[in-house]
């Protein structure tokens, strides 16, 4: 396709763009099956930070005049694409991965495409309800029973910042001023920006220490809700972490809810990492008393399996999501509704003009069930027990300790005296496995154990090939320690 004067396509040159750019898509997902891309350019490129990329792709002047298709996808794959990270890898093993399915993609393409409004139930009613049931099955997924509700957000730091403004409509407007928020040391710092979003300074954020498993330790937090109480302050909200990023930790949601109740605090469980196991046996236990939670951040970019941007805040009572956010209607906006059963999102969340987001979702889940996602969750809890069995008989390899069950996060290490050796070595055992593009893992710093390496097991293509290809690299790079 050449360049064009007008923004309107005729049919055959939209046929053209979609065959085109679907052509180089199937390639890219054929390239990246047959590891023609590794898992990260971090590690093996003379760009490591991007710089040079950044130089080459970067443009000050706006486009004065149209360029073909060939070149600009040819921007987008041969230069944006090789360098950094790449998250739809198998083998890419830091942070939280999100494989990114395909079929979620496509989804997200139809509803661009359509581009209807579900701001308001009026304007757009099937897309609305079928992101209304995309809603409430997260809601079944997580514990939840009728009258619950929620709102699909871009992330799990929007849904953290709405469960925060939820906490603070039910503490009360007044309470703003002396408002107070706990987490556990081990917490998500976007805990920390949510507070600040609605007015919470970082001085009035607890951090609460952990026990030895890295749960959350409920008798200092219970000193600290009392200590603040004593002084003046307002508990508005303590955040339960299902899943921290850093071991894959759960604290005891049920002990949580049961003293929140007794001190009339809003629970909120920040379920980013681990909200989906749920669907699993092992994961059911784990989240054992999620359902009391008064809101769940979940995200279905992680354990679903979503692409990046799919989100959500749920809540266990539907009129308090909307206390916290309804404005009431406009002038301009004459078509909203006051029947919770045909809801109008924009009074259930910050946005009004938004993308209708339910298709990302709905049509994975549809295509294949429910059982599916189980299967490949519990899937990847096989995998990293596996793992971490196998890293454990290694000769100078430490396992951290995982809990029983343990969402799939393991945490390893070279074997050193010196804690300081120790977080040497690690670094460079890091560096060493990540060379070889096959796997990409983190490292990250624990209070009792130092620096690790770690890993998590959360693509829904890695496999035991990808295991053992990864136990390859390690045992290549501890020869080369």
């Amino acid at each position: 396709m050449g360049q064009t004067s007008t923004l309107d396509l005729a049919l055959d040159q939209q046929k053209y763009l979609l065959d085109t750019v679907s052509a180089r898509l199937l390639r890219y997902q054929e390239d990246l099956a047959t590891g023609k891309y590794p898992a990260s350019y971090l590690h093996n490129s003379d760009d490591a930070d991007g710089r040079l990329i950044g130089a080459l792709l970067r443009e000050d002047d706006v486009p004065q005049h149209g360029t073909s298709l060939e070149v600009l996808l040819s921007e987008i794959f041969d230069k944006a694409m090789t360098n950094g990270m790449i998250h739809p890898h198998p083998g890419f093993m830091a942070h939280v991965p999100s494989g990114g399915l395909f079929q979620a993609a496509v989804g997200e393409f139809i509803s661009r495409t359509l581009n209807r409004f579900p701001g308001a139930w009026a304007a757009s009613p099937g897309f609305t309800q079928i992101e209304t049931n995309v809603i409430r099955w997260f809601c079944s997924m997580l514990g939840y029973g009728a009258g619950s509700f929620g709102y699909l957000t871009t992330g799990g730091s929007i849904a953290n910042f709405m469960a925060l403004r939820c906490a603070l409509a039910q503490a009360g407007e007044a309470a703003q001023q002396r408002a107070t928020v706990y987490v556990s040391s081990q917490g998500h710092f976007s805990v920390a920006k949510a507070a600040r979003m609605v007015g919470i300074p970082g001085d009035r954020v607890r951090s609460i220490g952990v026990n030895r498993d890295y749960s959350i330790d409920v008798d200092e937090l219970r000193r600290a809700v009392n200590h603040d109480i004593d002084r003046g302050y307002v508990p508005a909200c303590v955040v339960g972490t299902a899943g921290t990023t850093n071991t894959g930790a759960v604290d005891d949601l049920a002990q949580l809810a049961d003293f929140c109740a007794r001190y009339n605090i809003w629970m909120h469980a920040d379920a980013c990492f681990g909200g989906f196991f749920r669907l699993t046996g092992r994961g059911k236990a784990l989240l054992a008393g999620s359902g009391e939670a008064d809101s769940i951040a979940v995200d279905a970019h992680k354990s679903l399996f979503l692409p990046h941007g799919i989100s959500a805040l749920l809540v266990k009572d539907q009129s308090q999501l909307k206390a916290a956010f309804e404005i009431g209607s406009a002038a301009y906006v004459p078509e909203l509704s006051n029947d919770d059963n045909f809801v109008d999102f924009c009074n259930y969340g910050p946005e009004l003009t938004r993308e209708a987001r339910g298709l990302t979702a709905w049509l994975p889940i549809k295509l294949h069930g429910i059982k599916a996602f189980e299967r490949c969750l519990d899937e990847k809890l096989d995998l990293a027990e596996d793992l971490a069995d196998r890293l454990a008989q290694l000769d100078g390899i430490k396992v951290v300790d995982r809990g029983e069950p343990h969402l799939p996060t393991v945490g390893f290490g070279a074997r050193s005296a010196d804690r300081a050796e120790q977080a040497r070595r690690n670094e460079r055992l890091a560096e060493l496995i990540n060379s070889r593009g096959s796997v990409y893992l983190s490292t990250t710093t624990l209070p009792e154990e130092g620096l690790v390496v770690r890993s998590c097991i959360m693509h829904h293509q890695t496999d035991k090939v990808v295991i053992d290809q990864l136990l390859e690299d390690v045992t290549w790079s501890l020869g080369k320690l």
